[in-house]
Order: C-alpha cells, then structure tokens, then sequence
C-alpha cells in the first residue's frame, strides 16, 4: 500500500479511532503499551508513514527533542543518553544529540534548536546556565539537567562523598586523596570536594584535572601514587580508571598499595582490573524524572513529577583493600 495508507487506514485496520492511532504515534496522551504496540505493528505491516511537513503543521509538534551535552566521552553520559532515549520513546518522541565540546558551540546548538526544530530541550552542558540557556532557547521548553526549577531532583553528592570516606575510613585508611569533579552539578564546587573538605580540612590531598576523562586519570596518577595517599577517591569512573591503567602498566599493586573508588558506577567500573568500588547513580530513574519533567514543561496537561532526593550508593568491587595489606604505605 506504500505511501497511500492514512491513519485511517490504520484505524480501521484495528478497529480503533484515529484519535487513538494518533496519539499512540505522537504521545500526546497516554496510551496503553498494548494498544500502542498493535498500532506500531499495524504502521509496519500496512506501511503507513507520516508525513513529517502535515504532521508538524497540523500538530505544531515534531516529535523531537533536542539534547546537547559537553562530550561522549564520559561513560556516565553515554549510559545516560540511552535511558533519556528510552524514556523519550514512551512518549513516543525521539533525540536529536549534539556533542557540543566547548560552551560556545553549545550555546550556538541552544540557538539553532529554537527554530521550531525540536519541541523541547534538554541542556546538559555545565557551563551553561540554566537561565542563559532559557534566553537561548527563545520559548522552546527548555530543562537544564540536574538543575531545573520545577520538581527538582536533587542528589546528594555530599552524603555519597562521606559514605565512601566512611568505608575507607573502615579499611584503616587515613591519608585519602580527592580527585573533583570541577563542574559536577553545574557552576560553582564540587559538592563532593566540600564534603571532603569539611572531613579533612586543609590536611587533605586535592589532585585536580583539567578534564573528566580517563586520559586525565592517566595523568594525575604520577603525582598521586608519589603521595603519601594510601586512597582515593576519584570524581568519576573514568578518571578512577585511568588511575588503574596507569598503575597496571607500571606493575603497581592494585589495591594493595592504594585503594580507588569511583564515582556514577557507568559501565566500564565492571570492566576494569581490577574492578571498580563506585558510587552508583541510578541512570533510570535519573532519566525518567527527567523527561517526565521536560514533557510536562511541553505538555502541560502531563503530570509534573514530585520532587526527588538521591543519595549515591556506594558498589564495593575489588579495588579497595584494607590499610594494613597496603605494602610500602603501611
């Protein structure tokens, strides 16, 4: 039947209204995911396809939404990306992504994306403010991750920071060093570090890195396996697991000789040597809040989610050990 079939066609092929293909297909209103699964089967079957030009003029709505991030090169981020896209897709909506690398670019993409093009926007850049990322967006609705107004959701990075210091603390160990997340949560200190620094004070060991990277981790790790550190804690996995790549290749006994934690659990703190103890976020319920928030700034006849609190969860693996097994530091 090709590009001949109509929704119509569809509807009645189910013996459904159009009203309810429509929706099921837009995600304007709730549908059940039984119905919506025998329309997408029906769609396949009969061949329907939308036309994107009559839908967006009869709707006002393209079914997209446009998220811009800082980089992918944080597993975190990656592993974020496809929850937000699952999400999206029980609304029927799908992502249109863009790296953005540097915060003016990013704040060209924001520019670009309230052209009618998309019909919200998710800001992931932590640079960006979320009121100059609002200004850019010229009325498209618009959230900033981790720190839009309505219905926030909050973590606690302070609470998971003193958990992890708490277990190193339990191993023995009592010269603990800090890598930071210089933007975690946006403008403005690592909680994390503040956490520290409250436990700390000036005794502790700050090692700073210009990036989230694991190439960061691989550089820092010089200066603090030098240290008298018998632990750290690093703002993420990636940087955590730099530290171990670095560590391996010099045949440094690992966790022996220092203890690593990490931080958002992505996916590659399962996959390093030796595994990664991490402090995990839950991405699904991180990304679901999210889009329910940003669909109901586009939608405002879905509901607008309550308020959600975090605490980070630490996930002991086996790359902490206890002081008195730490070699030459002991």
């Amino acid at each position: 039947m090709g590009n001949s079939v109509t929704i119509a066609d569809v509807a009645n092929h189910l013996g459904v209204s159009k009203s309810t293909v429509s929706h099921a297909l837009s995600g304007k209103r709730r549908i059940s995911s039984a119905v919506k699964r025998q329309v997408l089967e029906a769609v396949r079957e009969l061949g329907y396809r939308p036309n994107f030009a009559a839908r967006v003029m009869n709707t006002h709505r393209t079914g997209l939404v446009g998220v811009v991030v800082d980089s992918l090169n944080n597993p975190h981020t990656t592993a974020l990306l496809e929850e937000l896209g699952r999400e999206l897709a029980r609304y029927s909506m799908q992502m249109v992504l863009c790296s953005a690398g540097e915060v003016e670019n990013g704040r060209l993409l924001l520019s670009k994306f309230s052209n009618g093009m998309v019909d919200g926007i998710l800001n992931n850049l932590p640079g960006l403010a979320e009121g100059e990322a609002r200004e850019l967006a010229h009325g498209v609705p618009l959230i900033t991750y981790l720190r839009h107004r309505e219905a926030p959701l909050t973590i606690d990075f302070a609470a998971g920071t003193r958990q992890a210091l708490d277990y190193l603390a339990g191993l023995g160990h009592r010269r603990i060093a800090m890598i930071p997340a210089e933007r975690r949560g946006g403008a403005g200190e690592d909680p994390c570090l503040i956490a520290y620094r409250e436990q700390f004070g000036d005794s502790g060991l700050v090692f700073r890195t210009p990036a989230a990277t694991l190439q960061a981790g691989l550089e820092v790790a010089e200066a603090l396996f030098a240290s008298d550190a018998t632990a750290v804690l690093a703002g993420n996995d990636a940087v955590a697991s730099g530290l171990l790549q670095w560590a391996i290749a010099r045949n440094y006994p690992l966790p022996e000789r220092m203890s690593v934690i990490g931080h958002d659990d992505s996916p590659l703190a399962s996959l390093t040597f030796p595994s990664l103890t991490s402090l995990r976020l839950p991405i699904d319920v991180i990304a679901a809040h999210t889009v329910k928030v940003l669909m109901h700034a586009i939608d405002r006849e879905q509901p607008v989610p309550e308020p959600l609190t975090i605490v980070p969860e630490l996930i002991v693996r086996n790359s902490c050990a206890a002081r008195t097994q730490a070699g030459g530091k002991v």
